[in-house]
């Protein structure tokens, strides 16, 4: 049955490649394999054995590639209209690289002339070659095998879908065995309407011929249109980071603990210098900006409000994307996000974007951590856990989260709980593609990870782990946020 079933497939699917381009014929495996084909490759299908008795399978693909695959371990055979897009990078200089190099000379900073191209696969409009600078990204994870890439072009493209931008990233998703934290995380913080938040375009990365796995494509934040679209000679987006490493940044102290805050962008010299000012007095105001909020958090009583300083519904937006998915960064701080508009009294200080969810939900260096943990359960490496405990004490603030929060739970669990059925699905054929580029591994620096080759069965366990976070935060005294 299963054979005249995969052969029934193959007829239907051709009937109609001819007028189509991007048909996709993905086939499922019992031996820990997995084959997917585009129609417009195929050239020949034939069939070794005798009829009712075939035993093989022959895909011939572009009249000399061949594959060959045993009836008998075909599970299951799917053909889509459609594949999600493919990234060609190739490096202009070093074309036998199998990916950028990773040491003292090397580092993430060290950018390569590349040239760039999409196949949209029918999702996007392809993105025809152009000249690109490309470099590593990333803290953590670009320590780990499988590369996160920042990618430059030389002038403003919609790719994929995302806004027009010059930068964009490459997220690798390395650790995460769904390839989807990053892409819920974000769906919540459109959901809620949070302004500047991501996109996620999932994609398959060609790295000088090299098959690299499944991506996540996103916006590369920044004051840019893009992504924060706020005037850079006038606003300033922070970031609040433990890693502390730009040439920007100050340690907010008070009696319990102190935060660190450093300036993601703009490049302020250049920013002064358009002001007919010093980096030095540039820097100064904006310090001493920051630092009035801040004071305003540590420093009024519960009862006093803090909207002249800063805007509640984007601090309560984000605290609920981070406490659903029980995001540890936020106990460091790490990959924190803030910006203003203006100096003064102008405008006030605004949470986002999100970021940085691979460190999150199922996951703490291992899978299987608990869902009923509070997102502030640790101290952190600068304490900043204090400094949110006067943000949530603030009578304004948490009657506000816990009405947002049951909304969310009311409205818009039930809608998440459908993109992450829509989005599995859509995938499912290139994790098992990743699962088997990157297998499980444990004992490889201070991570261990489960592959995303069973797909299916990790988003079951991700999805479980949610219903069970939404339960533990809407019956906590706290609503999950602190003991």
């Amino acid at each position: 049955m299963k054979r005249h079933l995969f052969t029934l497939i193959l007829a239907a699917a051709a009937a109609f490649a001819s007028s189509a381009q991007n048909e996709q014929l993905h086939v499922y495996r019992n031996d820990r394999n997995f084959n997917s084909f585009k129609w417009k490759d195929i050239t020949d299908t034939t069939y070794l054995g005798t009829p009712g008795k075939y035993h093989t399978m022959v895909v011939t693909e572009n009249e000399s590639f061949a594959t060959m695959i045993d009836m008998n371990v075909v599970d299951s055979c799917v053909v889509r209209p459609y594949g999600i897009p493919e990234v060609f990078i190739n490096l202009t200089d070093y074309p036998d690289w199998p990916d950028l190099l990773k040491d003292a000379t090397h580092t993430k900073e060290t950018t390569y002339t590349a040239t760039l191209s999409i196949a949209g696969n029918g999702m996007h409009k392809d993105l025809s070659e152009r000249t690109v600078t490309i470099g590593g990204r990333g803290n953590s994870t670009w320590q780990m095998p499988k590369t996160p890439y920042k990618i430059k072009m030389e002038s403003k493209a919609s790719v994929c879908g995302l806004p027009k931008a010059k930068s964009f990233c490459l997220i690798n998703n390395y650790i995460d065995g769904t390839l989807m934290r990053n892409a819920i995380a974000f769906w919540v913080a459109r959901y809620l309407g949070l302004p500047y938040s991501n996109h996620c375009v999932p994609v398959k990365v060609y790295f000088n011929g090299g098959y690299r796995g499944q991506y996540m494509l996103t916006e590369k934040i920044g004051i840019n249109a893009g992504s924060v679209d706020i005037d850079e000679t006038k606003g300033m987006l922070f970031e609040l980071d433990s890693n502390y490493d730009e040439p920007y940044e100050f340690m907010f102290t008070w009696g319990e603990g102190r935060i660190p805050i450093m300036v993601k962008d703009p490049d302020i010299p250049e920013i002064a210098a358009k002001l007919g000012l010093s980096a030095d007095e540039y820097w100064a105001k904006w310090r001493a900006d920051f630092t009035n909020y801040c004071s305003a958090v540590v420093n009024r009583k519960p009862t006093e409000s803090l909207a002249d300083v800063l805007d509640i519904q984007s601090a309560v937006d984000f605290f609920i994307v981070n406490t659903l998915t029980g995001n540890r960064e936020m106990r460091h701080p790490k990959s924190l996000y803030m910006y203003k508009g203006a100096l003064g009294a102008d405008d006030v200080y605004h949470f986002g974007p999100v970021w940085d969810f691979d460190w999150a939900y199922t996951f703490d260096g291992w899978e299987g951590f608990p869902a009923d943990v509070p997102l502030l359960a640790y101290n952190g490496d600068t304490q900043a856990y204090y400094f949110f405990r006067h943000l949530f004490r603030n009578k304004e603030f948490s009657a506000l989260y816990r009405k947002r929060w049951n909304e969310f739970v009311l409205y818009g669990y039930p809608e998440l709980k459908k993109f992450m059925d829509e989005y599995a699905a859509l995938i499912e054929p290139t994790a098992k593609e990743n699962g088997l580029r990157w297998p499980s591994k444990s004992g490889e620096g201070w991570w261990n990870i489960i592959s995303s080759w069973d797909h299916k069965a990790n988003v079951a366990t991700l999805r479980e782990w949610l219903g069970r976070r939404i339960s533990y935060c809407t019956t906590h005294p706290n609503l999950g946020l602190w003991d």
